[in-house]
């Protein structure tokens, strides 16, 4: 039986714009929104577009509003490095189900909480972080979404919310990397093994933790061995 699938061996490492980023290689940033967030706040016209400041906007709650806006401009920032560009030139090309590259580069954002992660690569990759919320009502939703080896790695009877985050992210990092986005069949996707196929290309998977709150996983193309941790800012 698997205790668990979560890496510990992660470096991360202070990052600055001074640096460069090798374009061969999977980065993942991880942003406080709290931090950042008053820093960003004056530059957003310089840097979002106007569909994406019409957006943010529009939302009525303000930490909302506050971590959309961190993620766009991170993510604008970073790809502007990678392509020598101005943040506010960067082109967005969108493919099926909506998902979203620049030329060249393959990029994923999730966040929850006070977290922002972004990972790029030159490979098709997902990613997703949520919040550990010990409360949630899992058992109303562990046959719906989970395999019965997952239920059983999870608890049936008694859940370890840690397991049942570092499933769910896994599911998502997985259909983000593929492309696919939503699926109403979750429970026929098993997410335990370390390697795993979804429209006949094969993924690695990383689960971690972002202090003792937050469950990650990341889906990232074979040849992507070392991934690169970063500290925003």
């Amino acid at each position: 039986m698997i205790d668990t699938l979560l890496s510990y061996d992660l470096a991360w490492k202070p990052y600055s714009i001074e640096q460069s980023l090798a374009t061969d290689k999977t980065h993942i940033f991880r942003i406080s929104v709290e931090n950042h967030f008053q820093k960003i706040k004056r530059e957003l016209p310089e840097v979002l577009s106007d569909r994406e400041q019409d957006k943010a906007g529009r939302m009525f709650i303000q930490k909302d509003k506050e971590r959309y806006a961190v993620s766009k401009f991170c993510l604008r920032t970073i790809l502007s490095l990678c392509l020598n560009k101005a943040p506010h030139e960067v082109e967005f090309i969108f493919h099926e189900h909506k998902k979203p590259t620049v030329k060249d580069i393959e990029f994923n954002i999730s966040h929850t909480g006070d977290y922002v992660l972004i990972a790029i690569s030159p490979k098709p990759v997902g990613i997703d972080v949520e919040y550990l919320n010990r409360e949630f009502d899992f058992k109303s939703i562990l046959d719906i979404t989970f395999s019965k080896k997952e239920i059983d790695f999870i608890g049936s009877e008694e859940v370890n919310p840690t397991n049942f985050y570092a499933m769910w992210t896994r599911k998502e990092a997985l259909l983000k990397a593929s492309g696919e986005g939503v699926s109403d069949n979750l429970h026929l996707i098993d997410c335990l093994s370390e390697y795993l196929e979804r429209n006949k290309e094969v993924f690695k998977m990383r689960t971690f933790m972002i202090e003792e709150s937050y469950v990650a996983s990341i889906a990232t193309s074979l040849d992507q061995k070392e991934l690169q941790f970063w500290n925003w800012g």
